[in-house]
C-alpha cells in the first residue's frame, strides 16, 4: 500500500513533496495547520530528511514526526525529540501504530 492511502487510513490528508525544500516551503506557508510529517532519511534537496525533521520540531513543535528510511537507521540522538522511526519496506501496522502514536 502507498504512504499516502496508509495515512489516509489514519484519518489524516496526506500532502506530498519531492524534495526538502519543496516540503519546507509547504510548511513555511501553512505549518500551523499540519499535524504531522513523515520523512525519509534520504529525501532528495539540500538537506536530508533528518535535518528536515530536526528543523520542524524546532519551529512547528506541535508538528508529530515519522521517520523512515530503507538504508539506515536514525543514529542516537539523532531523531527529534517524540519522533517515531518505521524502517522500509514498512509493515503497514508497525507504520499505522507509529503515526497512531504520535
Amino acid at each position: 500500500m502507498e504512504l499516502a492511502e496508509v495515512v489516509r487510513e489514519c484519518g489524516y490528508e496526506p500532502w506530498e513533496a519531492g524534495s526538502t525544500a519543496e516540503a519546507l516551503g509547504i510548511l513555511e506557508r501553512a505549518g500551523d495547520a499540519f499535524s504531522g510529517l513523515i520523512t525519509d532519511i534520504n529525501m532528495p534537496g539540500t538537506r536530508n530528511g533528518m535535518v528536515l525533521a530536526n528543523h520542524v520540531r524546532f519551529i512547528w513543535p506541535h508538528i508529530k514526526i515519522v521517520v523512515v528510511s530503507a538504508g539506515r537507521k536514525p543514529f542516537s540522538g539523532e531523531m527529534p525529540d517524540n519522533a517515531r522511526f518505521v524502517p522500509k519496506p514498512w509493515n503497514e501496522d508497525l507504520l499505522t501504530s507509529a503515526i497512531a502514536l504520535n
